[in-house]
């Protein structure tokens, strides 16, 4: 289903909430290191990224099943990508358990013939925050299972290939009411991107901005949080991240972010991603 479209920009006036300067900073590592993606998650800085934490090697077979998977999609909506797995955007939550159960398989089959680096990543993190006592689960809804990472690739024109959002708005959707998703909310909401394939362009853009509801009801974009006009976000703050093939990167997805297009017309920017979060002291859960 797609999302309503939003109304426009014109006059509307932004406003939110801004992080000071200590917290709005992306730590750059050349080695992962869980310990920094549970900083990201407990709210003490914006994010992180690890540099080559996918070898190249790796990428190029997981590519490979991508594009060779029968159970490959395309998305019908205001956001282009093939994709394999399933995303709760916008969608019926049963639905999207739906689709969730159906797709789980063909998601291990991109790991065939190479390194599973997304089951080491989560490892890693898991055992940080077990030794904190916190578990770690994939979100469920009455005994079904949320989906666990989606892959996608875009391949889009103008300026972004992905435009300005925030991933807040989504887990207040009244659809989904009832989904344990919605109890992240009042804390960060990582977002998780293993980047498998990136040329020329493909930049994070990342803004000091939470946008308030008044702001969302402006734009009609309250419960999808998508998207906001750049041209709205000028007077604040923002970090251009590059990010390069085999790059996993963590951070707080409530402030508002893009991803510039590929300086190439046709080259494929392509990631395994995931939301993860707080949903109660005790407990981090993901999905997709």
């Amino acid at each position: 289903m797609s999302a309503p479209l939003p109304t426009t920009s014109a006059g509307v006036r932004v406003t939110g909430k801004q992080e000071p300067a200590e917290y709005f900073r992306i730590l750059e590592r050349e080695k992962f290191d869980p310990v920094d993606v549970v900083r990201v998650m407990r709210g003490e800085v914006a994010g992180v990224i690890f540099r080559g934490a996918i070898s190249q090697a790796t990428c190029d077979q997981v590519k490979k099943n991508f594009w060779a998977n029968p159970m490959l999609r395309k998305r019908g909506d205001a956001v282009p990508a093939y994709y394999l797995g399933t995303y709760h955007y916008a969608k019926e939550l049963d639905l999207y358990l739906q689709e969730a159960e159906a797709t789980r398989a063909a998601l291990g089959e991109v790991f065939a013939g190479t390194e599973n680096f997304y089951a080491r990543i989560m490892d890693g993190i898991a055992g940080v925050l077990s030794d904190q006592g916190v578990a770690m689960r994939v979100a469920e809804h009455h005994g079904r299972r949320a989906g666990e990472f989606v892959m996608r690739s875009w391949s889009a024109s103008g300026n972004f290939a992905l435009a300005a959002h925030d991933d807040g708005a989504q887990l207040t959707a009244k659809k989904q009411a009832g989904f344990e998703i919605q109890q992240v909310v009042v804390n960060p909401l990582t977002a998780v991107n293993l980047c498998l394939e990136n040329g020329e362009g493909g930049e994070l853009v990342y803004w000091n901005l939470q946008p308030d509801n008044a702001t969302r009801r402006a734009l009609g974009v309250e419960e999808t949080g998508h998207p906001y006009a750049a041209e709205l976000l000028g007077d604040f703050p923002r970090i251009d991240l590059a990010i390069r093939t085999g790059d996993a990167y963590f951070f707080n997805g409530k402030l508002v972010h893009a991803v510039k297009a590929q300086a190439q017309p046709g080259a494929h920017r392509s990631t395994i991603s995931l939301l993860m979060g707080f949903k109660d002291p005790a407990t981090v859960i993901f999905w997709t």
